[in-house]
């Protein structure tokens, strides 16, 4: 059996993990409470309602299988669910009479209760509340993907499309630009040419799912980048003719931000994967265009959105800090852990809790190669036991 690990550089001690990373499957929630069947567009993972998703998708996600194809589902994003299900998430839907909220206790769909966001092409302004809850969701470890449209494109006809809700909702933040992205106030297309940034290390471009290196655009907005703003801010993606190392023309770009992560996409055009509710005018552009690099790149992102960062307490270990190392990222078959002391053992575990792997290496310092024969995909949890007692953690996704 051919296995693909990411492993994520996640490690902690005395760690705490969020709300979603202690149950079997990581959420993944999906917006619509902002109009996102407004007009011609259908960004729902499944609806049964013509232009009103429910909160879970219909038939069950426990019934869909290897070969199950996008159809299972109603919506221009249901490829996108059923890949994400396939690879070992639960998906949900944020339905339009859903709230936004981090913290509290009685929404049953608080964003603490999820390991991403996603929100392709809002078309109704955030309240203040309402990116007060996204930031501290984002600052307390969840992973934020915004997805906007090109300038103009305000579909509910309400005066605000989803560049300047972005923008809007980033420019009010204290300070201002928290992420250091911004969404540019024009319309472009093109289907060849886009760059690909020089980054072997870039989760988005080198996950699970594959290497992108396309995207086509179908009237998108670039973004730009400041990393005045948050030093942590790279583009991946960028338009025909732009440099690659620089901070305009970018497609797609993440960031961190406390303890969370952000990425951004200037199209909605990528996640379409060309159905949904009758009526509207849908393409695929999920794996029918730039040789299914679309799909790669959104579950390469989702991926590295939804892996949890450690909550560390005031005891965490300078060993940490020291560094702890684990190569290639993504592996084939096994991956490597190195630092300033070996650990005597590593154990496996998946998401039940089950010890599915043990590795263990003599005192010292190098190498500890680590593999994981015959394990299914999905999502793991490391455990690395130092000699001293100490205990770190790590995720990893098994492919």
């Amino acid at each position: 059996m051919r296995l693909s690990i990411t492993a994520f550089l996640l490690f902690g001690l005395v760690a705490q993990l969020p709300a979603y990373a202690q149950t079997a499957r990581p959420r993944i929630l999906f917006d619509a409470t902002k109009a996102e069947t407004a007009g011609n567009a259908d960004w729902t993972i499944d609806e049964d309602t013509n232009g009103s998703p429910q909160r879970l998708p219909t038939p069950l996600q426990s019934t869909v299988t290897a070969t199950t194809a996008e159809t299972y589902w109603t919506g221009a994003l249901s490829s996108w669910g059923i890949a994400l299900v396939q690879r070992g998430y639960a998906v949900e839907t944020l339905p339009s009479t859903g709230r936004i909220s981090y913290g509290d206790a009685s929404n049953t769909q608080d964003l603490h209760n999820y390991a991403a966001y996603v929100v392709d092409e809002p078309n109704i302004r955030y309240t203040g509340a309402e990116k007060t809850a996204l930031l501290a969701y984002v600052r307390n470890g969840g992973g934020l993907f915004m997805i906007s449209d090109h300038n103009m494109s305000d579909r509910n006809g309400d005066g605000w499309d989803s560049p300047n809700i972005w923008n809007d909702f980033m420019s009010t933040a204290t300070p201002p630009n928290p992420f250091g992205i911004s969404f540019d106030l024009n319309n472009l297309t093109f289907t060849t040419g886009v760059g690909a940034a020089n980054a072997p290390a870039d989760s988005l471009l080198h996950g699970p799912a594959g290497n992108p290196v396309a995207m086509e655009y179908h009237n998108g907005a670039s973004l730009t980048l400041s990393r005045t703003a948050n030093a942590s801010v790279r583009g991946a993606l960028f338009q025909p003719g732009q440099a690659t190392t620089g901070s305009t023309g970018a497609l797609v770009a993440h960031a961190h931000y406390g303890q969370g992560r952000v990425a951004a996409l200037g199209d909605s055009s990528p996640p379409d994967d060309g159905t949904g509710s009758p009526g509207n005018n849908l393409y695929n552009g999920w794996n029918a265009e730039a040789n299914g690099d679309h799909a790669r790149l959104l579950l390469n992102a989702t991926i590295w959105l939804a892996t949890p960062n450690t909550r560390i307490s005031a005891t965490r270990s300078s060993a940490e800090a020291a560094g702890f190392t684990v190569f290639p990222n993504p592996a084939v078959g096994q991956f490597f852990v190195s630092g300033p002391v070996l650990p005597q053992q590593v154990r496996a575990f998946d998401t039940l809790g089950n010890i599915v792997a043990t590795s263990a290496a003599p005192t010292g310092t190098g190498t500890l190669a680590v593999a994981l024969p015959g394990a299914a995909p999905g999502l793991y949890v490391l455990r690395l036991s130092l000699a001293d007692g100490r205990e770190l953690t790590q995720r990893v996704a098994v492919q």
